[in-house]
């Protein structure tokens, strides 16, 4: 039984799905959404992809906002497992007071991107033999380029007040700013809902540029410091929270997205609009989730998130043996996305997106 996994694809992706399974050589893109302590839930699932992909020689485009970026640049390195691993047990070790500062949650993401990205190894993350990195940031205009509590929170609701109406007219607050490594262009930098800039990722702005990808607003201070990039970024996840863009406008193949949720949420201002993302985007996708069922045998009866911070405020080692439980207990996940694939049972359970 693969009860603790849901398959889930879009028009073109289940068609090719129910007729001949998942051949991991027709995927040309991963996917990673933003989602803070929520993609503890997913290391088993990405620990599998990284075996299925070690033969590859073929391109494989990687994009992610915020810790999904913090994850595609686990999968470039020359030991993804070994990284994979030291993101997820830094990640677990955080420590903050009960009202952690702006430079605390600076000091501690430095620390966990020092922990598993070698600056040395950085220049062969961008020259990987199959893995082109990339990631999203925004870049902020107006308001939204002020670190000042009170103007930050009306630039914000101003934003949210505007994405009532329409989710286009967010880019009259922000930027997209795509991020790629050296070579050919990413077949989804022609995203055109929002005004694009698009910069070279290099050893030297490789940190910064990653950082600014996560950047929370009102919780982090924004990134001005990438070099080759001028201007104030902030956590990629605001416009683009569950990567609803055109990955392969112009090409066949499939999008592989490992997700926490069995939905995906446009934006950061739409996780209360159940606004749904352009079905056109969706259609090369295949998104592989936790079940309900799974999401319900975990402690609490759910996977982790950002607001465990606060929930176990003052007792860290709490909250840390309950991220290690879901981390051990993900496991599951991986074993079935395997089973599913190497038996043809995927095209059986693949759902429609």
């Amino acid at each position: 039984m693969l009860d603790n996994i849901s398959i889930l694809a879009g028009s073109k992706a289940i068609n090719i799905i129910q007729d001949e399974g998942l051949d991991m050589s027709r995927v040309k893109v991963i996917a990673g959404a933003s989602g803070s302590a929520k993609f503890l839930v997913l290391t088993g699932i990405d620990r599998v992809l990284m075996s299925l992909f070690r033969e590859r020689t073929d391109p494989l485009y990687l994009i992610g906002t915020s810790i999904g970026a913090f994850r595609m640049a686990a999968f470039c390195q020359k030991d993804p497992l070994q990284a994979i691993g030291a993101l997820e047990r830094e990640y677990i070790a955080q420590h903050y007071e009960v009202r952690p500062a702006k430079e605390d949650i600076a000091r501690e993401t430095q620390r966990i991107l020092d922990a598993y990205i070698d600056d040395k190894e950085i220049e062969a993350m961008l020259d990987h033999p199959f893995m082109r990195i990339s990631f999203l940031a925004n870049k902020c205009k107006g308001l939204l380029k002020s670190e000042r509590f009170v103007l930050q929170m009306i630039g914000l609701g101003l934003a949210a007040g505007v994405n009532l109406l329409s989710r286009n007219r967010l880019g009259f607050f922000f930027e997209r700013a795509l991020f790629c490594g050296p070579g050919k262009i990413p077949p989804f930098a022609s995203m055109n809902q929002f005004p694009l800039n698009i910069y070279g990722l290099t050893p030297s702005n490789f940190k910064s540029a990653l950082i600014s990808s996560g950047s929370i607003p009102i919780v982090m201070e924004g990134i001005a410091s990438i070099e080759g990039a001028p201007g104030l970024f902030r956590d990629g996840g605001i416009l683009d929270y569950h990567l609803d863009i055109p990955f392969l406008p112009k090409e066949d193949g499939l999008v592989l997205f490992p997700h926490f949720y069995e939905k995906i949420t446009p934006g950061w201002f739409d996780k209360r609009l159940n606004r749904k993302p352009c079905s056109k985007n969706m259609e090369n996708v295949v998104l592989v989730a936790p079940s309900n069922r799974f999401v319900k045998s975990l402690p609490f009866a759910k996977i982790p998130d950002r607001k465990d911070f606060n929930t176990f405020k003052g007792k860290d080692n709490e909250r840390m043996a309950y991220w290690k439980i879901v981390v051990e207990k993900n496991k599951q996940l991986g074993d079935e996305f395997f089973e599913a694939i190497q038996s043809g049972k995927i095209r059986q359970i693949v759902k429609p997106l």
